[in-house]
C-alpha cells in the first residue's frame, strides 16, 4: 500500500502519519497489537489512575482514549471505502475520556479491549482494494481518504504510547 500524499488528509494528521515509517500499514497495525500489549503490562498498578499533571489523562484514559479514536476513524474508512459521502462529524476526546469512567475499568480488560478492536478493523482494512483506499469522504468538515485513516489510526497510537513511555515509565 502507497504512503499517503499530503493532500490526502488534514494538517492535524501529519503529526500521527509522520509516525509511521513503513508503508505496510497492515503489518504495522498487527505488530501495534503486541506491542500495545506489552506496554500496558509494564504500567503498576500504582500509575493506572495516576495522572502526571492536572489535566492530563491516566494511562487507563490513554489506552481507552486511543480505543475510543481508534473506533471512530474506522467507521469513517468504512463509511468512504463503501462511498457513502454523508459528511461526518468530528468529536470532542476530552468529552468522551471524560464520560468513559476508564478508572473503575481494569488495564487488563482495556488491553483486551484494543486487542478486539484492533483485530476487527484489520479484519475490514484487509477486504478494502485500490479503490476503497483511494476513497474519499469528509469528516471535521475536511476531506481525508480511506488510506490516510489507516496511518492515521497507526500513528495516532504510537504517538500515544510515547507519551506513556515518556510521562509514565521514564523511557527515552
Amino acid at each position: 500500500m502507497k504512503y499517503p500524499e499530503p493532500s490526502e488528509y488534514p494538517p492535524y494528521f501529519k503529526l500521527y502519519i509522520d509516525h509511521i515509517k513503513s508503508d505496510n500499514i497492515l503489518k504495522v497495525l498487527d505488530e501495534q497489537v503486541i506491542d500495545i500489549q506489552e506496554l500496558i503490562s509494564e504500567i503498576s498498578e500504582e500509575k493506572e489512575d495516576f495522572a502526571y499533571a492536572p489535566g492530563k489523562w491516566t494511562p487507563k484514559e490513554v489506552i481507552g482514549h486511543i480505543i475510543d479514536t481508534e473506533r471512530i476513524m474506522a467507521f469513517r474508512a468504512l463509511c468512504f471505502a463503501r462511498k457513502d459521502k454523508t459528511p461526518l462529524p468530528g468529536f470532542d476526546e476530552n468529552y468522551y475520556v471524560a464520560n468513559a469512567n476508564f478508572k473503575n475499568r481494569t488495564m487488563y480488560d482495556l488491553a483486551h479491549e484494543f486487542a478486539v478492536v484492533r483485530e476487527s478493523n484489520i479484519a475490514l482494512f484487509k477486504c478494502f482494494n485500490q479503490e476503497a483506499l483511494d476513497a474519499t469522504g469528509t469528516a471535521n468538515g475536511r476531506e481525508v481518504s480511506v488510506r490516510a485513516i489507516l496511518f492515521m489510526i497507526a500513528g495516532h497510537a504510537v504517538h500515544h504510547v510515547n507519551i506513556i513511555k515518556t510521562r509514565y515509565l521514564g523511557e527515552f
